[in-house]
């Protein structure tokens, strides 16, 4: 549809309703909406031909409502919120269609994942088989290995949670070097499950819960060692991301480029992560571990963490790989997304100085007092 045919139908169909005496803010804004999406969905949605479809349809609505005498502010706020959310309804549709392939490859990721659970079992189980036809100290040997093998995979057996609160509840039972005990499981446990897959934040997010919630966990079932418990797991599971970490700046190379910004901006907020965590398990503890738990990160926000050094030198590690991978690309999308910022920043002042004169003119509900508030504003720049 072309700029001249938006016209004539947005014409037509406003004197079509003017005529059976349906010509409402709520019709004129579908006809606009309607009309915008038509046209800018049949352009396939390119940013280039959107502004002049919208800029036709806005001056074909206001010379009709003009011509009409109905230009009252609310017909013709309509029309240019009617243009405004017709020029997003292409890019909608496709980002709902992204958004629903999403959600099945989400689906098909979850099962793929309990598939390969299932094969590491059968892989164990056919070690297990081959052992016992060794002799005894073997078999112990390759049991032993294989325990160790699937220690180190919890997180892909889906164990995680439970192995940590189990190894959680046997510590404190034993009552000896609770803490130490607790912070070497819990450091490990962090350690393991993180370098399972790629480094994401809300990957590590989910992990440092689920083994600071089993910890937590056991202590309060068990009513021993609670503070203990939670100072021990809060310092193995930092000390955990810590060494993740560290193996992170051994493998960005491995990474695809566009995964290396990516990785660098979720070592960034992992710090922060981990403290929200930590906080929101706080609050549904009990009143001992939520009160060690407070106090912890409250602690941790007064002073330099070891966690925050180690995931600042990270990032810089992979942002040294970015910038040695010369990707070209990123920097000119950098570059785009600052040019879009600074347009952004001056946009908002500019709002910022209209916003409130063009709210008095407007809320008397007359089109001549919005008028003169805009006048106004641009008279002031």
């Amino acid at each position: 549809m072309s700029e001249n045919q938006i016209k004539n139908r947005i014409v037509k169909e406003l004197k079509t309703a003017q005529e059976s005496g349906k010509a409402t803010s709520e019709s004129i804004y579908e006809i606009v909406k309607n009309a915008v999406a038509e046209t800018v969905s049949e352009n396939k949605g390119g940013k280039e031909e959107i502004r002049p479809i919208v800029r036709a349809a806005i001056a074909t609505v206001v010379q009709e409502l003009k011509a009409a005498k109905a230009d009252g502010i609310e017909n013709v706020k309509s029309g240019l919120q009617g243009a405004v959310d017709g020029a997003r309804v292409h890019k909608e549709k496709a980002i709902n269609d992204i958004r629903k392939e999403m959600h099945e490859l989400d689906v098909k990721l979850t099962a793929e994942k309990d598939e390969l659970g299932q094969a590491a079992r059968k892989a164990l189980q056919g070690i297990k088989e081959a052992g016992e036809a060794f002799s005894e100290d073997i078999r112990i040997q390759i049991e032993s290995i294989s325990t160790e093998i699937k220690l180190k995979s919890t997180e892909m057996f889906g164990l995680t949670r439970q192995t940590v609160k189990e190894a959680v509840g046997k510590a404190i039972a034993s009552g000896d070097n609770v803490k130490q005990t607790v912070m070497q499981v819990t450091k490990n446990a962090t350690k393991n499950a993180l370098e399972e897959g790629r480094f994401r934040a809300n990957r590590a997010k989910e992990i440092v819960g689920k083994i600071l919630s089993a910890a937590v966990e056991a202590a309060e079932e068990s009513g021993e060692e609670i503070e203990e418990t939670v100072r021990g797991a809060f310092e193995g599971v930092q000390k955990g991301i810590v060494s993740s970490l560290e193996s992170i700046e051994e493998k960005t190379m491995e990474f695809l480029q566009d995964d290396l910004v990516r990785t660098k901006d979720d070592l960034e907020t992992i710090e922060a992560l981990f403290r929200e965590t930590t906080l929101k398990l706080a609050k549904r503890s009990g009143e001992t571990a939520r009160a060690v738990l407070t106090d912890l990160v409250a602690r941790a926000d007064e002073t330099t963490s070891t966690l925050g050094e180690k995931s600042r030198h990270a990032a810089e590690k992979v942002a040294e790989k970015v910038k040695e991978a010369g990707m070209h690309a990123v920097k000119m999308g950098m570059e785009t997304a600052d040019k879009l910022s600074q347009s952004m920043a001056e946009e908002a002042k500019e709002l910022g100085k209209k916003s409130v004169d063009v709210a008095k003119g407007a809320i008397s509900g007359m089109w001549k007092g919005a008028k003169e508030a805009i006048k106004k504003g641009k008279d002031n720049q």
